[in-house]
């Protein structure tokens, strides 16, 4: 096999293990923290909302 082949396969394998390792780690992350974030967002929303002028 061609080196520059070879090479190719195992920087694709490479790349591919990276994205599922950032997968697992933000399915974690959301499993853990979702909640938490979530609250923050929606706080966030109501503050917005407070200092919105009215139409």
């Amino acid at each position: 096999m061609d080196d520059r082949k070879r090479k190719r396969g195992a920087t694709f394998l490479e790349y591919a293990l990276l994205a599922a390792l950032i997968g697992i780690v933000g399915a974690v992350g959301v499993m853990k923290y979702g909640k938490a974030i979530s609250d923050f967002f929606s706080s966030m929303a109501d503050k917005t909302t407070e200092v919105t002028p009215k139409k």
